[in-house]
């Protein structure tokens, strides 16, 4: 799978894509899994207190991160080793003034973000913006010797887009079923009766169907950042014709006479109509009575998040307390046109560019909104790229790095996990700068599912391979990235 979006999101199964955007259904398998559950929960309910939400931002392609965060001195490896195994890639040093951070957790190392980034680096400065090093999909926690030696378990398809996006959504590397750690999560909130009687999914997508928000009971609302989604069919020809014929079929059933289940086909699919058709009136609703969330700047990320913001302005409306949010941008499959004339004006930094603009103009709304503390906002990519250049692009990689964004609930301007040594063939490297991820997926949802007061008693069912990597009873052994 490439990391076209638009392509990401039409390359799902007609009646995922049928359930959740038909008609207006955004989320209607959501009401068919979730009021059985809720209503079974609500009276062993003792709720939550106050309102929470996490944010995903995922970077599809695998965003390059050498050229996100990068040494800069004061430590074991610096700016020099860094742009003489760059090469073409390299940022010049000069242009770096702005984007230099020292975290206060590496004993005055400092690093430096893409240039693009420098509000990002504002907000670090300012202990708004921490960042997580070397982050990856792991089995198990895995060496160099390991790797090379066949010995302990890897994750399948490593380097291969799709199976790699599945893996960082779902974090259980080796799972078989495509289930996300964010639906998990809602199942167990759900499950709980802390959401309420809500009439609509707590998970919600901006992005299309996704796994990461998918879980076993609970499915994601889909929302355009216009509104709520309606039907329509994929551009590809011949997709769309299967996805029509299947509508069609569909539509042929319950009119067929012969058909014994005709009955019931209509039963159901007027209970899913009236529903969908109910919640797309809410969320229409949420989002024209918002009325302090500033109109986003002209990125597709922006507006995704614009809407996101108008739906937290609403959560009371909606009667949630937790909330988890999905949001993309695609772009960052940069084997080639990494770099333009330089590498401040390439395809790479034009997509940090865009990053770094939306996420300002998203911590301006959570501010407008008072609600900074209430909200947590990371990035997710398929992988990191390669140190070594491949001319004018770096190709498909292992670990990277990420920005984890809020308020008083962030341990904020700190580096967490453990930055790799970037030396070509070194201790971490598999071979042309792809590095063994120092940190798992699991440890980094771990901390989004606990901020979220997910019962660590749970975290064993949402995550499996979590004793791998960390004890759940010992913070000790946690990234302690949130309060």
């Amino acid at each position: 799978m490439d990391d076209n979006l638009s392509d990401l999101i039409s390359r799902r199964s007609f009646l995922r894509r049928g359930a959740c955007a038909s008609l207006g259904m955004a989320g209607v398998a959501s009401q068919m899994f979730t009021l059985r559950t809720v209503s079974a929960a609500l009276a062993n309910s003792s709720g939550l207190n106050g309102y929470k939400a996490a944010v995903c931002v995922f970077f599809f392609g695998g965003n390059d991160q050498g050229n996100t965060l990068l040494p800069y001195d004061n430590g074991p490896q610096n700016y020099d080793l860094y742009a003489a195994q760059r090469n073409e890639l390299v940022i010049p040093q000069a242009t770096l003034s702005n984007t230099i951070i020292t975290p206060s957790n590496t004993g005055g190392r400092r690093f430096a973000l893409h240039p693009q980034l420098h509000t990002i680096g504002n907000l670090f400065d300012a202990g708004n913006a921490s960042l997580v090093a070397n982050v990856g999909t792991l089995v198990e926690p895995m060496d160099k010797a390991k790797f090379f030696g066949g010995v302990g378990k890897l994750p399948s398809q490593l380097f291969a887009h799709n199976a790699q996006q599945e893996q960082w959504q779902i974090s259980t590397a080796d799972a078989i079923e495509r289930i996300g750690w964010g639906g998990r999560v809602a199942d167990a909130l759900v499950a709980s009766g802390t959401q309420g009687a809500s009439q609509v999914a707590m998970n919600i997508s901006l992005a299309g169907s996704n796994v990461l928000l998918s879980g076993r009971d609970v499915q994601p609302y889909i929302l355009n950042p216009s509104g709520p989604a309606s039907l329509n069919f994929p551009v590809d020809y011949f997709e769309g014709m299967t996805l029509r014929t299947a509508y069609a079929d569909l539509m042929a059933l319950q009119q067929n006479p012969s058909f014994a289940g005709r009955d019931a086909v209509r039963k159901a699919y007027a209970e899913i109509s009236s529903k969908a058709q109910a919640n797309a009136a809410l969320v229409g609703d949420v989002l024209d009575a918002a009325e302090v969330v500033p109109p986003a700047p002209p990125f597709n990320l922006a507006r995704q998040l614009e809407g996101i913001a108008k739906m937290i302005e609403g959560a009371q409306t909606l009667g949630h307390s937790r909330q988890i949010f999905f949001c993309a941008i695609g772009g960052f499959d940069n084997h080639d046109g990494l770099i333009g004339t330089n590498a401040l004006d390439g395809a790479h930094a034009a997509r940090l560019q865009e990053v770094n603009e939306s996420l300002a103009y998203f911590w301006n709304a959570l501010g407008a909104l008072g609600m900074r503390d209430a909200v947590t906002t990371f990035t997710a990519s398929d992988f990191g790229r390669t140190y070594v250049s491949n001319g004018d692009g770096s190709d498909h990689g292992w670990g990277a790095d990420h920005i984890i964004m809020g308020g008083n609930q962030l341990n904020g301007g700190q580096l967490f996990g453990t930055y790799p040594d970037i030396t070509i063939n070194g201790p971490d490297d598999t071979g042309q700068g792809r590095y063994i991820p120092t940190t798992s997926v699991d440890a980094y949802s771990f901390e989004i599912a606990r901020w979220l007061d997910v019962p660590i008693s749970e975290m064993q069912l949402i995550f499996p391979n979590l004793f791998r990597f960390l004890d759940v009873n010992n913070p000790a052994t946690h990234l302690g990235i949130l309060a």
